[in-house]
């Protein structure tokens, strides 16, 4: 299907995968001059084109990304489970885009489903990748909230870059199940930590 291994992922979501770890290996090689340190990182394909849109700021990589995802998008048959495209709600509001909304609309456009990166928020704006699970839990608890409620019933997929422990893909679970309206939810994230 294409070369990547999705991982099937557990929550308060119907179904949800992974399409495959950010990275192989990522060796210490030791502090630069700034004393910060170095790392010998190989990266999956998805997890390099991931980094890319993020850190490198290429948007030009969605649309890399949507070849790679698409035959497994098809396969799943999400388009036919779902009417609704939605993104997992930015941590880092400084950036000069936001990746995962980019995602979002790429794969929404792909599927020829709706989408709106307005719907969910985040009352916070901790980064929580350098947190354990415990205190992830406890930061995002409550965290993020709808806008608005939905005018007929939708069911929905939820799109994020990486899993790490799956936290926030709960909380956002949760607060989209506070609107009755609100069926069945399903989650994609196109990459995960190797903890």
């Amino acid at each position: 299907m294409g070369d990547f291994m999705t991982i099937k992922i557990m929550g308060q979501w119907k179904d949800g995968y992974v399409i495959d770890y950010h990275s192989l290996y990522s060796d210490y090689l030791g502090d630069n001059v700034y004393g910060r340190p170095m790392y010998d990182t190989k990266r999956t394909q998805i997890g390099q084109l991931v980094y890319d849109l993020k850190y490198n700021k290429d948007k030009n990589k969605v649309s890399n990304i949507l070849t790679l995802i698409g035959p497994f998008l098809n396969a799943w048959n999400i388009k036919n489970k779902v009417d609704l495209v939605l993104p997992i709600p930015p941590s880092n509001l400084d950036r000069i885009f936001q990746p995962v909304f980019e995602l979002t609309i790429g794969i929404s456009s792909f599927l020829g489903l709706s989408t709106t990166t307005k719907l969910l928020v985040k009352s916070n704006n901790v980064q929580s990748k350098n947190l354990s699970s415990l205190e992830k839990q406890k930061e995002l608890n409550g965290s993020i909230t709808l806008t608005k409620n939905f005018k007929k019933e939708h069911d929905i997929l939820l799109i994020d870059d990486l899993y790490d422990t799956g936290s926030t893909l709960n909380e956002a679970v949760r607060a989209l199940k506070t609107d009755p309206l609100t069926n069945n939810i399903y989650v994609l994230t196109m990459t995960k930590t190797k903890k």
